[in-house]
């Protein structure tokens, strides 16, 4: 069986499950959330019950299909994943499953494709997509799974049902996180996942002191060179997740809103709410462009953009 859903997901699995068995369920979602809150999870979930070919509750666990989807082997599910050195979905995965959507459902139900990371398609697969998209096949059903909208093409999008998943309450959070046995550090790990319960979760001691390594360091350091090397040396996922959780803490503290601060980060964050908004902001813009160039790939030079971060982090915390 697939895991439970998280009780702030599962009010959008009723609706959708409430639309299909009303025949109303449209063959492509594009289902937007945070890997971390169980985006990967729902479609997992909503994949399974669609599989299941029970005529009571699904997925129900017992009948052919289900026993497959267990065991790893359902041969009318296609599940298509960034690839290689490059992590991108190319465009031979994608044409891979265009036959596979014109082909008889072999259990007789319904036959389901899952796009876990659709952001990661380069623009020919994307584009070999939209024929699937444009010219649907009964009883398949295509999921799109992404964190960022803004690098689909607005083609693609637009041809798929939107689903925004909602996010967790602080107490939905912390009781998920109290189910999963995790009592250590709750508050911390929730700060430092910006409250997303399954990524606090898997949070490791390696991950939780690496973070306060760069509170520390980002503090202190003042020689260019040393923070420039220093940052070349890190995961730059990580490293960047960190700096606009920074830069948002510090945001949310000059107006006044509720947002969670670690104890680790206040250190760094108080000191930032002090600075005009304008630099923050201008900081915060620097760091998502690095995420989406790296995201898309780019061939960008870790030493150049290294010390362009650093230069500009020791401009804006001079004063």
């Amino acid at each position: 069986m697939t895991p439970v859903l998280p009780v702030w997901l599962q009010p959008a699995n009723d609706r959708l499950m409430q639309a299909y068995r009303a025949e109303r369920l449209p063959h492509a979602m594009l289902i937007i959330g945070r890997v971390g809150d169980g985006l990967h999870r729902f479609g997992q979930r909503l994949s399974h019950q669609l599989l299941c070919t029970s005529d009571g509750v699904r997925p129900c666990g017992e009948c052919r299909p289900c026993q497959l989807v267990k065991a790893g082997s359902h041969p009318d599910q296609r599940v298509i994943e960034p690839e290689g050195k490059s992590d991108t979905i190319k465009v031979d995965a994608v044409r891979d499953i265009a036959d596979f959507m014109h082909e008889t459902a072999q259990q007789g139900g319904n036959k389901v494709i899952r796009l876990t990371r659709a952001d990661r398609m380069n623009n020919n697969a994307a584009n070999a997509l939209l024929k699937m998209l444009e010219e649907p096949t009964p009883n398949t059903f295509l999921l799109l799974e992404t964190e960022s909208l803004s690098r689909l093409l607005p083609t693609v999008r637009s041809r798929c049902r939107l689903l925004r998943l909602d996010r967790p309450s602080l107490e939905q959070a912390r009781e998920y996180l109290q189910q999963q046995s995790v009592t250590d550090r709750l508050d911390d790990r929730l700060a430092l996942t910006a409250g997303a319960p399954l990524a606090a979760a898997e949070l490791s001691d390696d991950a939780l002191t690496a973070w306060q390594g760069r509170v520390e360091r980002f503090r202190q350091e003042r020689g260019f060179s040393a923070l420039a090397a220093y940052i070349a040396e890190q995961d730059s996922d990580a490293l960047l997740d960190q700096l606009l959780l920074w830069m948002d803490g510090a945001v949310h503290r000059q107006f006044h809103t509720e947002h969670a601060i670690s104890s680790l980060d206040a250190p760094v964050v108080e000191p930032l709410s002090a600075l005009p908004s304008e630099a923050l902001f201008g900081f915060r813009d620097l760091v998502l462009r690095l995420k989406e160039s790296l995201a898309g790939q780019a061939n960008l030079n870790a030493q150049l953009w290294s010390e362009q971060l650093a230069a500009r982090w020791l401009e804006l915390t001079s004063n």
